[in-house]
Order: C-alpha cells, then sequence, then structure tokens
C-alpha cells in the first residue's frame, strides 16, 4: 500500500505495527524535515500517529499543550498529543488541511479522521478481513483485487463526471466525509461514524465597511499562518481574482520576492499567461511561466486518469497536472486562490440561480416559447431556461442530463436529494451545497492528486474555516452584488484586492482553467475517442449500454458540440479502466 502512494512522500517511509493494527507512511517533509519521521508512536501511552496534511496553528496549539518536552518540531507531533490530552475534541482548535489516524492500544480503537473540507482525501473498506484505509483509492485496490464496480456510483458519475462522497467507484470502500472522524473497535470490527464539523450558514446585519475591516484582518491573519514552512514555497498565479489576492497578500506578508509559476496554451482564447504576468508585474513577483503542448497520447492521458483511482472528468486536471509539474522543479509547496468562487459566489451559475429566483416573468416567458418551438433546439434551449432556480443550478453541474443517464445505465438511477433549505436563500443554499460536495468531490480531488503525483504540496487558505463561516455570514448583497450595470461575484473578496489591483483587472469576465477541448477532441484526440469509444467500449459494454455510448459519440462528431463534455467523461471512464486494469499490485507485507 505504501508503495503504491510513493508519489505522495518522496522524503521517507516507515512502518508501525501493534496486535491487528498496521500503520504505513510515505512522507513529504515540510515543517522539520529532519525530525518528523512517521509512524510516530507516543512512548508514554503508545498512542500511535500517520497523519497527513499540516495543522497550520500547531504552534499556538503546542503552547497550549504547556511546555512538556516535544521530541520533534514538527505538526504531527503537537496533533498527536492534543489528541492524547484532549481526545476528538482537539479537532476544534485546528486549522488546517489533514487526515490521520491514530491507534489507541489502551482502548484499542483506531480512529480516521479528515479535515472539515475534505483538502485532504481519506478512502476504507470494510471487509468481513477487517478495515483498510489509505489517501489514496489506489492503494486500496493494490492490496484487495476484485473490488467490483458500485453501479449507483457509476451513475453518479454520469451525472457529476465524480463519484461523490460517501461512494467510491467500487462497492464497500468508501471516502470519509469532510468534517467527519470514524471509530473503529479493534476487537469487535465495528464502525461507527461522527461528524464534528458542519456548515451552518447564519447570516447576520453588517455594515459593508465593518465586514471588508474584519475579512481584510482575517485574510492577513490566515496567510501567516499558511507560510509556515521548513523548505521553499510559491504560489499558482493563473491571472484570476483569486489566485491574485493570495498571491497579493503572501508578497505582503513576506515582504515580496514570492516564487510564481503559471501555464498556458498555445491556443490563446484559453491562455490567462497575459492576466497572470501583469499580476506578476504588480505584484513583483519572481515569476516563471511556460507555454506547454500536452503530449496528446493515450499513455499520458491514461496516467493522469489513473491517479485518480476511480473515474475523473474535470478535464482541468490536464492543467493542474502541468502546472504542478512546473512547480515541483523549484518548490515543495505552493499557495492557490481554489475557494474563492464557492465562498463568495463567483461562478456564474449562482447568477443564474439569482436571476431564475427572482424574476418569475422571465420563466414563465421561456416556459410559453418551449411550448411553441417544440423539440427544436430553440425549444430545447427555452425549455432549459424555464426550470426553477435548483434546475438552473444542476443544468451546470450535471454532465449528462436524467434521459441520456436512463438510456445510458438502463435505468440505474440513484441520486442525491435536492432538497433545499427554507431557511436559506436559493444562492447560499447553492454555494453550501457545492461546499459540501463539487469542492471536496471534484476541485479538491482534482488538486491533491495533480500536485501530489509531482510531490508538490497545495495549500488552500481561502478554505480556512474560519474564513468559509465568515463568508456564510455574509448578507448575499456582500457576495453577490446588484448593480446599475448588471451583478458582482466575489463583491467584499474584490473590495479586498482592491489593495493591489485596479478594478479593470478585477472586473474582467471569469475565465476558468479550461483547456480547448473541443478542439483537441475534434484533432489530435479523435483516435482515441474512435478507438476506445465509437467501436467496442470496453468498460461501457460492460457496464453501461454500449449502443447509447456510440449514438452520444455520433452526434458530437455529427454536429453536436455541446457532447464534449460527455465525450469528455466517457473517454476518461476507459482511460481509467484501462489505467487500474495495467496497473501493478504492489503487495503489502
Amino acid at each position: 500500500m505504501a508503495a503504491a502512494m510513493a508519489h505522495r512522500g518522496p522524503d521517507g517511509d516507515g512502518v508501525h505495527i501493534d496486535g491487528a493494527v498496521g500503520f504505513a507512511h510515505r512522507r513529504l517533509a515540510i515543517i522539520d524535515p529532519a525530525g518528523g519521521q512517521q509512524p510516530l508512536v507516543d512512548r508514554d501511552t503508545g498512542l500511535a500517529i500517520t497523519y497527513n496534511g499540516e495543522v497550520y496553528n500547531y504552534v499556538e496549539v503546542r503552547r497550549e499543550l504547556g511546555e512538556g518536552r516535544f521530541a520533534t518540531g514538527c505538526d504531527t507531533e503537537v496533533v498527536l498529543r492534543a489528541w492524547r490530552q484532549w481526545g476528538a475534541e482537539a479537532l476544534g482548535r485546528f486549522r488546517g488541511m489533514f487526515a490521520f489516524a491514530i491507534y489507541d492500544p489502551r482502548e484499542r480503537k483506531v480512529f480516521l479522521v479528515r479535515d472539515r473540507v475534505g483538502i485532504k482525501p481519506l478512502y476504507y473498506g470494510v471487509s468481513p478481513a477487517g478495515v483498510v484505509f489509505a489517501s489514496e483509492l489506489t492503494a486500496i485496490a493494490a492490496v484487495q483485487p476484485g473490488l467490483e464496480i458500485d453501479p449507483d456510483a457509476l451513475s453518479l458519475y454520469l451525472r457529476f463526471g465524480y463519484v461523490p462522497a460517501p461512494r467510491s467507484i467500487y462497492k464497500n470502500v468508501f471516502k470519509l466525509e469532510p468534517g467527519h472522524y470514524l471509530t473503529i473497535d479493534v476487537a469487535s470490527g465495528s464502525v461507527e461514524k461522527t461528524c464534528y464539523w458542519t456548515l451552518a450558514p447564519a447570516r447576520r446585519e453588517v455594515d459593508e465597511e465593518a465586514a471588508l475591516e474584519e475579512l481584510d484582518g482575517l485574510l492577513r491573519d490566515t496567510i501567516k499562518l499558511y507560510v509556515r514552512s521548513d523548505v521553499p514555497f510559491g504560489a499558482f498565479l493563473s491571472g484570476g481574482v483569486d489566485s491574485s489576492l493570495v498571491t497579493g497578500l503572501m508578497s505582503e506578508a513576506l515582504g515580496g520576492g514570492v516564487r510564481t509559476f503559471s501555464i498556458g496554451f498555445d491556443d490563446k482564447q484559453y491562455s490567462e499567461l497575459p492576466y497572470a504576468s501583469d499580476a506578476a508585474k504588480r505584484l513583483r513577483t519572481r515569476h516563471h511561466e511556460e507555454v506547454l503542448v500536452p503530449s496528446m497520447n493515450s499513455s499520458f492521458l491514461e496516467t493522469l486518469a489513473g491517479r485518480f483511482g476511480e473515474p475523473f472528468a474535470d478535464s482541468s486536471a490536464l492543467p493542474t497536472w502541468l502546472v504542478s509539474q512546473v512547480a515541483a522543479r523549484d518548490v515543495k509547496m505552493v499557495l492557490s486562490g481554489d475557494g474563492g468562487d464557492e465562498l463568495f459566489a463567483g461562478y456564474s451559475s449562482y447568477l443564474a440561480v439569482e436571476l431564475a429566483h427572482k424574476n418569475a416573468t422571465t420563466a414563465s416567458f421561456y416556459r410559453a416559447v418551449s411550448k411553441l418551438a417544440g423539440a427544436t433546439r430553440i425549444g430545447a434551449l427555452a425549455a432549459s431556461r424555464s426550470g426553477t432556480w435548483l434546475s438552473e443550478h444542476n443544468r451546470r453541474r450535471d454532465t449528462f442530463d436524467h434521459a441520456d443517464r436512463v438510456k445510458l445505465t438502463r435505468g440505474v438511477l440513484p441520486d442525491i436529494p435536492d432538497d433545499p433549505d427554507s431557511r436559506l436563500d436559493p444562492v447560499t443554499w447553492c454555494q453550501k451545497r457545492d461546499v459540501e460536495s463539487y469542492l471536496p468531490d471534484d476541485i479538491l480531488t482534482k488538486v491533491d492528486r495533480m500536485s501530489m503525483a509531482h510531490s508538490l504540496e497545495v495549500r488552500v487558505p481561502l478554505l480556512d474555516h474560519k474564513i468559509i463561516e465568515f463568508a456564510f455570514s455574509l448578507p448575499l448583497n456582500l457576495r453577490l452584488r446588484s448593480e446599475h450595470d448588471g451583478f458582482t461575484g466575489k463583491y467584499l473578496l474584490k473590495r479586498v484586492a482592491e489593495r493591489f489591483f485596479p478594478r479593470t483587472f478585477l472586473d474582467r469576465p471569469k475565465w476558468g482553467f479550461g483547456i480547448p477541448l473541443q478542439k483537441w477532441l475534434e484533432g489530435p484526440l479523435k483516435p482515441l475517442v474512435h478507438d476506445l469509444l465509437a467501436g467496442k467500449a470496453t468498460f461501457a459494454d460492460a457496464h453501461l449500454d454500449g449502443d447509447q455510448v456510440r449514438r452520444i459519440v455520433r452526434e458530437f462528431y455529427n454536429g453536436r458540440p455541446e457532447r464534449v463534455g460527455q465525450i469528455w467523461a466517457l473517454l476518461s471512464l476507459e482511460l481509467w479502466n484501462a489505467a487500474s486494469t495495467t496497473r501493478p499490485r504492489a503487495m503489502a507485507h
């Protein structure tokens, strides 16, 4: 299992066995490189920990623990001592990203813990032989051959482009949900799950200037914690608002000289390099950018697909892999701006939700147009815009609609229930849902797997739980502001960023970390699509309706460009299957 995850920790490894409990660890050394070997065992109690992540306020927690002797200068020992003193209540004191396991031999219990937002991954499998857990699904697959595909999880993948927690693509293997810990009784084998943190929006009335001052101070304090490191570090700088703001705050905290990394493609329509370069010049960073032409061959794409351990269809994984590769040449840790859109309403989907909620007249108009236009494309567009605010949100998140999923799965359609909270306005409800699922299961999964493939740690200061709780306490108009010339997303966050950048820089349309996917699928990837999907599709023919897959491929190449995301999802499914069936199995001893 450790061998299957060697890329996550090239700086060291260790094993601890205590009767029926075994821990293994692969180390990426960021804090106290010389002294932080794992698994770590407390000499007095026998408590053992294997730990992935960073608790950024470990200095403050160590101070709270008192002046007892510490054998290391790393946060791992602080986490173990805190658990020894406070048990699960210690989790409320931690600020950071983490997935860890602690064995308490006195109680004969193992505790598996995942951070509040799901920045760090944690999978576990339950079988008659016992419980197995790891940071990546590939490590579990390495010692449990013959895992069966979960058809319910496959159907959910077709909807979202990822498998949402707590499911994985395999039966009896699960993701531990963010903000939860699992208690395993070693003697009986019983497993109990506990939620220790949940996002509970509680709107308050606050003056805009007071809120601005509070957010500015909170961001400054958070960045100071997140740049604690004993190794070289930098920042991803895409040129968007979030990464530019994080880089600006870093430069301010460190007095300049921040190393920044950007990539672009030779297709200028999909390259933000001019904006990243502009931001780097304004902030006077040590900027490194590259224009990349990735190798669009099956071996490279299969490697990427295999890193996720299960099907994953977010095509921005490819540029994330590439920018991580570039950064990892110079540093071992970077900060990124992930989370700003979900917390401060930056996605266009939130605007669509707000408009659909407010404008019942327009919705009625679209319903009328849909009936008149019938089955034409105009009718389909009108129908899609005539639904409720919830359908507007789902339409922008779903890869395959209900009708196509029924055909592909032959009617197997489990789903995540849509259960809006009447206490929340629609935009806030959609933001909360994204923070609980789309963010950890798509965005953070992508960033973790693609960066750790290059042994690069990515820290996400905007997702510190104090900033999350602050953002969800704001009135909606401080996140999504209605102004005379339209709407401004991330309103308050942009006001903070005005200290570093002019409004013309901050107010340009959101770009996104995209790739020229349609161009590639119609060009260099077309032979691969035909090889894996248009003929006999190995995975699809075994688990889906292969004829429906081929129909979708034909429609895309016959003039249905809206199928582009679906083609990528189906291709990713086949690439993952090829990677998982050819991967050498590393046996644990």
